[in-house]
């Protein structure tokens, strides 16, 4: 293309080139009854100049501004599909040109981005699907979901393989969007908190889309590294605030993957969720930590057991099921370790120096140890041992609690000692139930305990009696002693 056109598309007002030849290709790529090789060679002539005009583009400011706009906004036009018109090959083919488009220019111009942020991030999001709604029909029909964490059936797994051409064509898509994507990542320090915002909001789109190393690169990788960055922002404190509801509107995006069916995307999630807060656990607010109490932590547990009690029907989930040989309710049983682990260790790091010093506190307290006692009671015996020894944690922590906190680490271990009374009498049952023959092993009020969660149950018991000691330095009365006593009884002849 010559240079003076160039000249004439860039320097000149948008209605003495810009708009008539621009405006032109799209009317002739969005012509539906326009011969295929036509559409084609508009598209490529108007990809061409999109990618040519930014890079002769030697002046800033103001007009920088406007000449990105029309190129990003005439690009949205080729990429993001009508709702009126029909998916065919040859639309899905121009869109993979426009996003290829894209590409180039984020590469070669993509540092000096002024504007246009909005447009990008509507073009890379118009590639995801929504997670496929529940299909009705017969026994074979697949799954499926309105959300990551509502409930549905599959009876028959989805074949594996590459689906029908609709199917490649949009798996394309969603790769070339996605490594446009992941540079937007590279550079996401420069973007405004709106367009972090954004940012955000279309990580999570493609962590849920059928691509799984995709879906685990945004939920585990990408959305971690925007994490980062969102957190570096902190560091001033008149933008602390702002960048402070950022980051919960991440974990809340993140949270929102952790209830994939995929066992890879949804821990790879559990793990981005708790190592931030880990990492930046000490410099966050207390208002910022209840925020992490209630609104992510407790909701996760929560979502999880609610699928673990959902196994009594068929694998559910967003795309298919796991793909690994193990069952779809140990796979979620294998999350909810994960899950109990990271929030043991969360707590061990931060319950005196953030956690205890909360308003809410002891409500808090007393639903992590109704999750706990809950998992130890209901809970596959796989998950009792971690649920006890992430209680054990907690437990642990509270005797580093100064004297100012006395109160409260009273609190902690008396509901323990609730939780560890209510765990004892199941104990008790269960051996009560196992040394009599009259008495089948499915009338048990609960599963048998397993050895190493009744190790752990002992443990909890330690850590619990070693920190009222050292509290109030006063031995247990009577009666908590003898149903202690009768407890590890009960324990010793589980053994």
């Amino acid at each position: 293309m010559a240079l003076l056109n160039i000249h004439r598309l860039i320097y000149r007002p948008p209605d003495v080139a810009w708009n008539t030849t621009t405006s032109h290709l799209l009317s002739i790529i969005r012509l539906p009854f326009a011969p295929q090789s036509i559409r084609v060679q508009a598209a490529r002539v108007l990809d061409e100049i999109l990618i040519i005009v930014p890079r002769n583009l030697t002046t800033t400011g103001d007009l920088q501004a406007k000449v990105q706009k029309r190129v990003l906004d005439v690009l949205a036009q080729q990429i993001v599909p009508d709702n009126s018109s029909a998916t065919t090959t040859t639309s899905m083919e121009l869109r993979r040109m426009g996003l290829e488009t894209l590409h180039q220019i984020l590469q070669a111009s993509g540092h000096t981005l002024v504007v246009g942020w909005e447009s990008i991030f509507e073009m890379l999001g118009s590639v995801c699907k929504p997670p496929p709604p529940l299909r009705s029909g017969s026994g074979d029909s697949v799954l499926l979901l309105n959300s990551p964490s509502s409930p549905a059936t599959r009876t028959k797994p989805m074949p594996l393989g590459l689906g029908n051409s609709s199917e490649r064509s949009h798996s394309g898509l969603v790769k070339i969007a996605f490594q446009s994507l992941t540079l937007v990542c590279d550079s996401v320090s420069s973007l405004s908190p709106e367009h972090l915002r954004l940012c955000i909001t279309t990580l999570g789109q493609f962590g849920r889309q059928a691509d799984t190393n995709i879906a685990l690169t945004a939920a585990a990788s990408l959305l971690w590294s925007v994490s980062d960055a969102i957190q570096s922002k902190r560091k001033n404190a008149g933008e602390e605030p702002e960048y402070s509801a950022l980051w919960m509107f991440l974990l809340l995006e993140v949270l929102g993957l952790c209830t994939d069916n995929r066992l890879e995307v949804r821990d790879g999630a559990i793990q981005t969720l708790f190592r931030t807060m880990q990492l930046y656990g000490a410099t966050l607010s207390l208002e910022t930590w209840d925020q992490c109490i209630w609104k992510v932590t407790f909701p996760l547990l929560d979502s999880i057991t609610t699928e673990i009690r959902n196994q009594t029907t068929p694998a559910h989930g967003s795309w298919a099921v796991d793909s690994s040989s193990i069952s779809p309710g140990q796979a979620w049983d294998e999350s909810k370790i994960l899950a109990l682990q990271s929030v043991g260790s969360l707590f061990h790091d931060f319950l005196t120096l953030k956690i205890i010093h909360l308003d809410s506190f002891t409500k808090a307290w007393n639903v992590f140890v109704d999750h706990i006692q809950e998992s130890v009671l209901l809970d596959n015996r796989t998950i009792s041992a971690p649920s006890l020894r992430c209680l054990e944690k907690a437990v642990k922590a509270s005797g580093a609690a100064g004297v100012d906190l006395k109160p409260n680490v009273a609190m902690v271990w008396e509901r323990v000692w609730l939780a560890i009374d209510k765990v004892g009498d199941a104990v008790l049952r269960s051996t009560t139930v196992q040394t009599s023959l009259k008495t089948p092993p499915e009338s048990m009020p609960y599963k048998p305990f397993t050895q190493e969660s009744l190790v752990a149950f002992l443990d909890v018991i330690r850590s619990t009696r070693s920190v009222s000691r050292a509290l109030d330095d006063v031995e247990w009365p009577l009666e908590r002693l003898t149903r202690l006593m009768a407890i590890l009884k009960g324990h010793n002849n589980h053994l």
